[in-house]
Order: structure tokens, then sequence, then C-alpha cells
């Protein structure tokens, strides 16, 4: 990956134009209860609502995004939208939307909740990945050589899935697993955020290395398998249908399932960040075993 100079100013000014966006929106999505923690299915403007709003507020990141991906790797201008994302909802916390759930006689179906944001979130992933690959098309036919730079960005496409791609995918999940479970030692929300980084920076260069390929998609999307085997883990591993009360008694014994401390966002974001820096460092070392070779 590797971006030029000229790159990462364009990267820089990619993430200054998505993070307020990103912030002015966060700061209107907890409902005013006092909790600051939020996700989609408890926002104050509703979930609906709140999905349009996330997908309005991602346009400019979207737009500034694909600039950056036409004048060079496609997975440098996701890493910039995911960047952009973490720093503005990087404070977010499990355990106000879980309080939120408990007060509201909800703790039973929050994971279901939470699985089906996940969903929601990888469909709007989707379409972005979809959306940047063709804005990087035209910005790339429009943008003067001088702002381009070919730094291993030529063969990625963020659509394609082959076999192979779909391989490293499920490898970045299995070891993103083990990782997250190991490395997300608490519900501090910045320490589940530098736990989902590291995890998935490791687990996709792992993936990179055993299977590599130029469709990072399964493996962009592997935090969300991640999130998902998680909140069935906790639901199953807790109880809840039985014991609702057992999601906090839970929570403050600190015997709660560490894969499911993050919120989609998080996973969605610090997750999808720690993909592309793997990816990048993959392809780094790739390059170099074959100029070696």
């Amino acid at each position: 990956m590797l971006p030029s100079h000229t790159q990462r100013f364009i990267l820089l000014a990619a993430i200054l134009v998505g993070t307020p966006t990103w912030w002015w929106l966060a700061g209107r999505m907890p409902p005013g209860d006092g909790l600051s923690g939020w996700s989609l299915t408890d926002s104050g403007p509703g979930l609906w609502v709140g999905v349009a709003l996330v997908l309005l507020g991602a346009l400019p990141a979207l737009a500034a995004a694909g600039f950056a991906a036409g004048a060079g790797n496609p997975i440098s201008a996701v890493w910039a939208m995911a960047l952009a994302g973490l720093i503005a909802n990087h404070s977010n916390s499990f355990i106000d939307v879980a309080r939120r759930a408990a007060d509201h006689g909800q703790a039973a179906r929050l994971f279901n909740s939470l699985i089906f944001e996940v969903i929601v979130g990888t469909a709007a992933l989707a379409i972005s990945f979809a959306t940047l690959q063709a804005i990087s098309h035209w910005w790339a036919k429009r943008i003067p050589k001088r702002l381009r730079t070919t730094h291993l960005g030529g063969e990625v496409n963020l659509l394609c899935v082959n076999s192979v791609a779909l391989g490293a995918g499920l490898i970045t999940a299995a070891v993103g697993w083990v990782l997250t479970t190991a490395l997300v030692r608490s519900g501090d929300p910045e320490q589940v955020v530098g736990g989902l980084v590291l995890a998935f920076t490791i687990a996709a260069l792992v993936g990179h290395a055993v299977a590599p390929n130029h469709r990072p998609l399964p493996t962009l999307l592997a935090p969300a398998v991640v999130a998902i085997a998680g909140y069935l883990w906790a639901q199953r591993s807790l109880g809840l249908a039985d014991n609702p009360d057992a999601l906090l008694t839970a929570w403050y014994a600190r015997d709660f399932p560490a894969a499911a401390r993050g919120l989609p966002l998080h996973y969605l974001t610090a997750g999808v960040l720690g993909c592309t820096i793997g990816l990048g460092v993959g392809q780094v070392f790739e390059k170099t075993k074959r100029s070696v070779a």
C-alpha cells in the first residue's frame, strides 16, 4: 500500500472531510436519557431514520474517499472512511446500550437487535464499496497524472470475489475471533476499539499471507462475521431468554463474552480499519517477495 506523499495529503483531506459529518451525526443519535452510548436500534431518531441519517452523513466521506481511491489504492480509501467514522464514534459504549435495554425490559432481545444492526451495516458497507469502486474509476480518468499513484492499487477490486479471496476472508474471521477474545479485555470503549484494530490488523495480514489476492471484500466483511458470532455466543452463554438480568450481572462481574463487548459500529469501523491496515502491509510483503524473486 505505502501511499506517496501526495496520496497521504489526499487521504488526510478525506479524513478531514468525513470526520466532522460523522461527529455531527454522533451527537444527535443518542436518546435523551442521559446515557451517551447508542446503537441504531435504540437511537433517538429511531432505527430507519437513523439509518437514513447515517447514509446521508456518509456521502461527504464517500465522495472524498472516492477521490482518494481514484488517485491510488481503493483499500486506502476504505481506510480513510473507517478512520473518520472511528474518530467520531470511538467513545460509544456498549454498557449504556445494555443499561437502556435493561431499563426498557429489552435485555433478552438486545443481541437479536444488534445482529440485525450488523446485517444492515454490512449491507450499507457493500453499497459503499460499490459506490467507491464506481467513483474511483470515474475519478481515475479525470485526476491529473501528477496526483495519481499506482502504489499496489491497480489490481484491487472491492466487489469481485473468488475462491482464494473467500478463503482469505474465512481465515481473517477465524483469526479475528481468536484475537478479539484475547485482546478485548474490558468494556472500556477505547480498549475495545484498540483491541479490534489490532486483532483485525493481524488477522487480515495472516489471511492475506495464506491466500494472497486482490479481492478484499470477504476480508473487509470478516469483522461483521465475528460480531454476529460474538452476539450469538453471548445470547446463548448468558441464557438471556430465561434470565434477562444476567446481561448486567455478567457485565459487572467481568464475566461477559469478549467478542460481544463491542457495538456493531465498533466492528464496522475499528474492525474494518484493522483489516485495511493488515491488507496494506500484506500487499507490501507480497510486492517485496515478488521483487526479490
